[in-house]
């Protein structure tokens, strides 16, 4: 299943997120196991500190007199203030040559050589740091009045976990990801409401276009929808010339437009059968000039307004209003041009029928590099070999007709181009 480019980037940003999640707690992991240095103390159990990180006190919690010597029992506290954990600890206490250990809780016990070793259990092997470990034991002893007075603590001081340079790169990364992500969406969200403004400007431009050419199209019944049509075949050339989306649309609204200055030709000169006058050919040719007039107003279309007024023109520089040459014509004028004179040659007029496709190609090809640009013919006969221009005078037909299966309208050819 393909996924479009919003899933596509989501499951992007979800991977990215599980990398660095899965980095901090590798790095936590291999922190909280990580051994900085030994730590070995002699703490006083006398209430005098030697240190105010690690420290311990000690409790004579009880005594009594046993057969043979005499019971003590001691409760000691150690307290971890130091920004470490201390792990596998053992501390060692000095107690008398004949003691003996009766009880112990919180910790192992041995004894050899006059040393009382402690251990810790499972459940407290690591003091934790800005934390405290209580124990105890029961020693006999002949010596009533034995106290310890010095303990020797050993363990390994674990590394600081906040010191580490890794995470916070790591953390640097989160908030990277984290900025991006809420990113994302604005502009996602963002671009969705230009998007349906766009739709909405488009349409509005559209619906004015055609009610627009719908006045031309009335003055003369034989080239009803010829606008539409030459705009189609115009977008399709700029499409399969590579221009940009803006461009493209803005090619099929130059078609659209291109013939505003007839509605200035009388109708009687537009819709004559015979042969025209001189008169009556300057008329018919100043619907160019008339066409750039009306259109002078519509500067934020580029393209729009020359298009109007140079359509005429020929590639030999033989053409009207200027006699304008080669690629001093505008794009936009000479790729209407060529989609324009198609329309003409395959449609019916009042002073002729229209001609089959080998007579539109060979028309076509003897006017490359004299009345066209020979770049955008190439693209023409294309158009006219593979059919399209047959599809686009089906559904303009199907439109005109008012017949409900028309499904690429005007409101959906910018779309077409622009991705919409």
């Amino acid at each position: 299943m393909k996924l479009d480019k919003t899933s596509e980037t989501l499951l992007v940003f979800m991977a990215v997120l599980v990398i660095i999640v899965t980095a901090y707690y590798v790095e936590d992991i291999s922190l909280r196991n990580n051994v900085s240095l030994e730590y070995n103390q002699d703490m006083s159990l006398t209430g005098v500190r030697l240190s105010d990180k690690v420290y311990s006190t000690c409790q004579k919690v009880k005594q009594w007199k046993n057969a043979k010597d005499f019971g003590l029992q001691f409760e000691f506290t150690l307290f971890n203030n130091d920004r470490s954990n201390i792990s596998n600890w053992t501390i060692e206490i000095e107690v008398p040559e004949d003691a003996e250990i009766a009880d112990c809780w919180n910790a192992g016990t041995s004894v050899k050589d006059g040393i009382l070793y402690l251990t810790p259990l499972s459940y407290n092997s690591i003091i934790p740091n800005n934390d405290q470990i209580t124990f105890g034991f029961i020693i006999n002893t002949k010596d009533n009045n034995f106290t310890p007075t010095f303990m020797h603590l050993v363990g390994y001081k674990a590394a600081i976990v906040s010191d580490s340079a890794i995470k916070r790169l790591i953390y640097i990364a989160f908030v990277i990801w984290a900025v991006l992500f809420v990113g994302f969406f604005v502009t996602r969200f963002n671009l969705r409401n230009y998007r349906e403004k766009q739709k909405t400007d488009v349409k509005i431009i559209l619906q004015s276009m055609n009610t627009f050419i719908n006045f031309i199209d009335a003055k003369d019944p034989y080239t009803r929808g010829h606008s539409r049509r030459v705009a189609m075949y115009a977008a399709e050339i700029a499409k399969r010339m590579h221009l940009s989306e803006d461009e493209v649309q803005n090619v099929y609204y130059a078609g659209l437009l291109h013939d505003a200055g007839k509605i200035s030709v009388p109708d009687a000169v537009l819709n004559k059968p015979g042969k025209l006058t001189e008169d009556e050919r300057r008329q018919i040719q100043e619907h160019t000039i008339a066409g750039g007039d009306m259109l002078k107003q519509l500067s934020s279309l580029r393209g729009i307004r020359e298009t109007a007024l140079y359509h005429h023109e020929r590639y030999d520089g033989k053409g009207y209003p200027e006699g304008l040459k080669g690629e001093s014509i505008p794009l936009y004028a000479r790729i209407v041009g060529v989609a324009d004179s198609y329309d003409a040659m395959s449609s019916n007029r009042v002073y002729r029928r229209h001609l089959n496709k080998d007579e539109i190609i060979e028309e076509i090809q003897q006017g490359a590099a004299t009345q066209f640009d020979p770049n955008i013919v190439v693209y023409m006969i294309d158009m006219i070999n593979d059919g399209y221009v047959n599809v686009v005078k089906m559904e303009t037909a199907e439109r005109e007709e008012g017949r409900g299966d028309f499904h690429l309208t005007e409101d959906d050819i910018p779309g077409v181009y622009m991705g919409l």
